[in-house]
């Protein structure tokens, strides 16, 4: 970082992106202009973002692309990513050679360079900051995601994955055996109970009833776990209605099926993108097909797509639930970064810490979680139950 900066503000996804070049950047598909404008245009509009592109010119050349947002939470004014519940990586635009060019000091100037062209807030909320970002075609090896390594930044999470090198045989073969016997003697069970058939949408027609059965079946699980139906808020239902038909500029939204004799039974909804499987939203049947294991099917149905189409890396994305141990071998550690720049700021992230540690201890202690649930008027729950998007197959 020798040349002069210069940081430039857009309030515009459409505008920030006319003025680099994503394809020579390093990042991640949630850094793709199709998916940060709906997203805008949904589920930020709808919650009052605001958003608020940085991008950073080092003699006028664009070297980084930080897609941030601006909303008010009562009286806090907040600063976070934009993307925020769908996007499972939060990352800028980068350019590699001048990521890989930063020393600490660098990182650090870069940083309080960023930082005094952001309006005035009372809390910066960073989160899911992967440590380092995929290369565009071209560069070798991944590059060092500068945003993780900004004064403040902590280890606060772990995204999982499956490195793939070979065909679907080599890979499954790193598994154990008693996983895979468990496999094969799932698949005879549901095969006995008729043709199994997994499809991947190639077309915007053949998206719609992945779509229609994903968001069914999501639905579904959310209420059975006692967790509020994310579908019936409008906002989010027309995000995945609308990011299901978009066109990214590298890679592809991507759909499978898995039917029974015609009868939909899991569906899927991620991202394909640099040599990168994103497993996203996975709905699966429960009711008499529990006892199929029809997510867990899934799973398998999309890793031998994936080996198939020679992709590098079938990613999990964010969170470490005990059922991916039977899959993965590749960790990547996330980085989150929040801070106060005002009293208010720090009442509010206070208070914050507070709520946390209650629901870490409501985790534990059922009669409590309840309480919690009550006070925010959702039902109590009999049994304890995931939070977020439920992504963890069928395990039976």
């Amino acid at each position: 970082m020798t040349g002069a900066l210069t940081v430039e503000t857009h309030r515009d996804v459409a505008s920030a992106f006319a003025q680099v070049r994503p394809a020579t950047m390093a990042g991640y598909a949630f850094q793709s202009e199709p998916w940060l404008a709906c997203y805008a245009e949904t589920i930020g509009r709808a919650a009052g973002e605001e958003p608020l592109l940085l991008i950073l010119r080092e003699d006028g050349i664009a070297r980084l692309l930080v897609p941030l947002s601006f909303a008010r939470r009562g009286s806090i004014r907040t600063i976070a990513f934009l993307g925020g519940r769908v996007t499972d990586y939060n990352a800028p635009l980068c350019d590699p050679a001048f990521a890989s060019g930063l020393d600490g000091p660098a990182t650090e100037r870069l940083w309080q360079i960023l930082r005094v062209a952001l309006p005035p807030h009372d809390v910066l909320d960073v989160t899911k900051m992967p440590a380092t970002l995929d290369p565009p075609d071209g560069v070798a090896g991944p590059v060092p995601n500068p945003l993780a390594r900004m004064p403040g930044a902590k280890l606060a999470g772990l995204a999982q994955a499956l490195a793939i090198s070979g065909d679907y045989e080599a890979v499954s073969a790193k598994f154990s055996t008693s996983f895979n016997a468990r496999q094969r003697r799932s698949w005879r069970k549901l095969r006995g109970r008729g043709a199994v058939e997994f499809t991947v949408a190639e077309t915007q027609a053949g998206m719609a009833p992945i779509l229609s059965a994903m968001q069914a079946m999501k639905s579904r699980r959310w209420l059975e776990t006692g967790n509020a139906d994310a579908f019936a808020d409008p906002a989010f239902r027309a995000f995945y209605d609308r990011i299901a038909m978009v066109t990214l500029p590298e890679g592809h939204i991507h759909g499978d099926l898995m039917q029974v004799d015609g009868v939909p039974v899991a569906a899927h909804l991620g991202l394909v993108q640099r040599g990168r499987f994103y497993y996203l939203m996975l709905g699966w049947e429960a009711g008499e097909w529990r006892a199929y294991a029809t997510g867990r099917l899934m799973l398998d149905a999309m890793l031998r797509w994936a080996c198939g189409e020679r992709l590098a890396l079938f990613d999990f994305t964010v969170g470490d639930e005990p059922y991916k141990q039977d899959w993965v071998d590749t960790d990547l550690p996330l980085f989150a970064c929040e801070t106060a720049a005002s009293a208010r700021g720090r009442a509010a992230l206070g208070a914050r810490a507070v709520k946390r540690g209650l629901r870490r201890r409501a985790k534990r202690v059922l009669w409590l979680r309840n309480a919690i649930r009550r006070l925010n008027g959702r039902p109590p729950i009999q049994e304890p139950a995931s939070s977020g998007r439920q992504k963890a197959p069928d395990t039976a």
